[in-house]
């Protein structure tokens, strides 16, 4: 799981605290509960200097029937909605960072039975891979001739 989605499932368990699976759903899972899968990703060129990862994550939302997974699908969705659709990021120890990732797309819709989906989608960029270049410190000035310094 990527940094950005371990910000998400802590932004929705705080809106709605009930258990978590990530990697399967048990059998006999827990209802309230949410799912969290892994993320769809969609690479493309950005910048001269960057390349663009769209993330689609679909979290399935569990409740007794499906109205109540719904509205409680919607009630994160909303307060996404009045934060701007800002979440900010977290270390793994769950303590907030200095950082913020901003959700471009949200949406919400019934899927079965006692079951919701929650759609997000955000970009993220991401560096090409660069050859060093030299640093300042190895060229000389003197003489008013520049001189790459040999080692």
């Amino acid at each position: 799981m990527n940094q950005e989605v371990g910000a998400i499932m802590n932004y929705c368990y705080k809106r709605f605290p009930v258990k978590i699976y990530e990697k399967v759903i048990p059998e006999q899972f827990q209802v309230p509960s949410m799912y969290f899968p892994d993320a769809w990703v969609n690479t493309r060129n950005d910048t001269v200097s960057t390349f663009l990862k769209t993330y689609t994550l679909h979290i399935k939302v569990f409740h007794k029937d499906s109205g109540q997974a719904h509205d409680a699908a919607e009630t994160i969705v909303d307060a996404l909605s009045a934060d701007r659709n800002i979440i900010q990021m977290v270390a793994e120890d769950g303590k907030p960072l200095d950082q913020y990732m901003r959700i471009k797309r949200a949406e919400t819709r019934i899927a079965d039975q006692g079951v919701a989906t929650i759609v997000l989608t955000w970009d993220s960029a991401y560096w090409y891979n660069r050859d060093a270049q030299p640093s300042l410190d190895d060229i000389n000035f003197s003489d008013g001739v520049i001189k790459r310094e040999q080692d």
